[in-house]
């Protein structure tokens, strides 16, 4: 399979919360050594009537949306024309059924969202979950991480000086609901960053925390594709779509270790099966996965740790039940053990 890094949602200047042109942002995409990049601006697609869709050098510009009511934001992509809707909108249904009837489809975005009361930033979570239609949901945010590290003014100021240091990984709640989510049909999660390229102030000290070539080297969603990229903006942007929506992907903390070499599959004599597919067990069958190096490798099947390994690049496991099966790896960085790479599922039947 061929590994193509990206980030998905971020704001450009595009935005009435952000402030950094599009070009300068690509700049630093390209320092950063993505391969694509997924900008979501506010009820707008204005990067694409721009003429930014498309290659940038290197790296490969989707423009998709950001519906932002109070609550419930949904990422839009393969959209046509902006959806905008009122502050006021409490049908997240709706939202959702428009996307799709554009041919579009969608991620629930940082779906736990809890905000940083002690800068008055608001909380922006999902709350109505009695709908369907959409793709999956953002499991791990690069802004929401951060955020729930600010509780104390000497805790802010750590974080806005080593901001990447504090962050923990996808919340023990939004794996949960994700792993439920993931049993009652086909569920896949991504990456987000949601960098806005703000300044934070305390103590007389303003620092930009996050600026994109930071940002970039962060959270990132890796594609899996099984031929490589043309560089025809018109062929590649819907294979790295449909690489999203299907779920062929996972998601990574890029910054300290490259996950490139990580595999996930399913097989038998047969067949096989990569995050985001289905594999029918007819016999024996093995489930492996590998990292580029060592570390602390999780088997999740339905929700839970069915097989640990430490400090190793492998992990196996024959295939005598039928389940959801993912894989969560970190890496010990600094002296400890932080988050690094959470799979897609594969589904055995």
């Amino acid at each position: 399979m061929f590994d193509y890094a990206g980030c998905i949602h971020f704001h450009s200047a595009y935005s009435y919360d952000a402030r950094i042109p599009l070009p300068e942002i690509l700049t630093d995409a390209q320092k950063a050594g993505l391969h694509y990049a997924i900008v979501s601006d506010h009820f707008r697609l204005d990067a694409r009537e721009d003429g930014f869709e498309g290659y940038q050098k290197d790296v490969l510009l989707i423009v998709g949306e950001e519906i932002s009511p109070r609550y419930n934001h949904y990422l839009a992509l393969n959209i046509k024309k902006p959806i905008v809707v009122w502050k006021t909108e409490t049908n997240a249904q709706r939202v959702i059924d428009e996307v799709n009837a554009q041919g579009g489809f969608g991620f629930i975005s940082h779906p736990d969202h809890a905000g940083a009361p002690l800068l008055g930033s608001r909380a922006y979570p999902w709350i109505q979950w009695n709908v369907h239609g959409y793709a999956g949901l953002g499991i791990w945010d690069l802004m929401s991480d951060w955020s729930s590290s600010l509780v104390s003014p000497w805790r802010t100021l750590y974080a806005c000086l080593r901001p990447a240091a504090v962050l923990k990984g996808p919340l023990a709640k939004t794996l949960s609901r994700w792993d439920t989510l993931t049993q009652e049909g086909h569920c896949v999660a991504i990456g987000e960053i949601d960098n806005h390229g703000h300044r934070r102030s305390l103590l007389g000290f303003t620092r930009k925390v996050f600026p994109f070539d930071l940002s970039f080297r962060t959270i990132r969603t890796h594609v899996l594709l099984e031929m490589p990229l043309t560089k025809d903006a018109q062929a590649d942007i819907p294979v790295i779509l449909a690489a999203l929506r299907q779920g062929q992907s996972y998601i990574s903390l890029d910054l300290w270790n490259d996950p490139k070499g990580f595999s996930f599959s399913v097989y038998d004599a047969r067949s096989l099966a990569w995050p985001g597919g289905e594999f029918t067990r007819q016999g024996q069958a093995i489930l492996e996965a590998k990292l580029p190096r060592p570390g602390r490798i999780g088997l999740i099947r339905n929700g839970r740790l069915v097989k640990e390994e430490h400090r190793r690049a492998a992990l196996q496991w024959d295939v005598d039940l039928p389940g959801v099966y993912r894989i969560q790896a970190q890496q010990y960085v600094g002296g400890r053990w932080r988050p690094w790479i959470y799979s897609n599922p594969i589904w055995v039947r």
